[in-house]
């Protein structure tokens, strides 16, 4: 069955009508991954915690500074960024502006916890090749992902993920965001918040999936923009809502047995 969806809502486009409707139930946004801070202590007693983690790659991260090229490649079962083989979290966060990250897990159950992102114009490539993958991610200080009100560039998250199970956090704050999941395999889940002054775009494509939950919370004090794709045989279901002063867009289209949209667009 083949669902194609154009929503397009300006305000007061649903300004009366002639029939009562249903309103879909609204969507449930997991929890923003918690905002780690830095902190030496913690830093060596996660190093200390990997070298007692033989069959697991562990890494931690806290980078400050401009126009950096970060790339990590962790290959194995178990790989860890951001947090040890117990789950607690350390650091693994990117401070300064103009940042290219990537970052590319293979194996299985790997976890990426948390990654904070911060600065002007990041680019963040995250890549997860195996079972049963986590991927905790947020931008932005406490209300803008540009370290101040002076900055106006896009920061740009891309994950990818390829396998069963996984499952992707993202929580973006900033003037302007562009967030992307790419996800081929069954029972996935992607959680995507975002919340901004000057418009945000995000892009799901979920290629051969089945069984998906899709929750995407868009928050805009200018415009909010939706590109969602997915195709499979078993049923996926979306959990939309977009609220902006006076633009949402949600532009999907589905190719899957059964499944369940319900969509919630505000322009006030």
């Amino acid at each position: 069955m083949k669902k194609i969806l154009l929503a397009t809502l300006v305000a007061g486009i649903f300004a009366g009508g002639a029939f009562a409707q249903t309103a879909p139930t609204a969507p449930s946004q997991a929890a923003a991954p918690a905002i780690t801070t830095a902190s030496t202590t913690r830093f060596a007693a996660g190093v200390t915690a990997s070298l007692n983690a033989a069959t697991t790659n562990i890494i931690y991260l806290e980078q400050t500074g401009n126009n950096p090229t970060v790339s990590i490649n962790q290959d194995g079962n178990s790989n860890r960024a951001g947090t040890d083989a117990s789950g607690v979290i350390n650091s693994m966060i990117l401070n300064g502006n103009n940042q290219v990250v990537t970052i590319d897990q293979t194996g299985n159950n790997n976890v990426i916890n948390t990654l904070k992102v911060t600065g002007n114009a990041a680019s963040v490539y995250l890549l997860q090749l195996g079972d049963s993958n986590t991927a905790n991610v947020s931008c932005g200080l406490t209300t803008s992902c540009s370290a101040t009100s002076t900055y106006t560039n896009v920061a740009a998250i891309d994950t990818r993920f390829t396998g069963n199970s996984n499952s992707l956090n993202y929580t973006g704050n900033g003037p302007a965001l562009q967030a992307a999941a790419y996800v081929t395999g069954d029972g996935n889940t992607v959680n995507m918040q975002q919340t901004s002054t000057a418009g945000q775009q995000a892009l799901i494509n979920l290629t051969s999936s089945d069984n998906n939950t899709v929750n995407v919370t868009q928050t805009s004090a200018s415009l909010s923009s939706l590109v969602l794709s997915q195709t499979g045989t078993g049923g996926t279901t979306f959990n939309i809502s977009q609220t902006g002063t006076f633009s949402n867009v949600a532009n999907i289209q589905a190719v899957a047995a059964g499944g369940s949209f319900n969509i919630i667009q505000r322009s006030r």
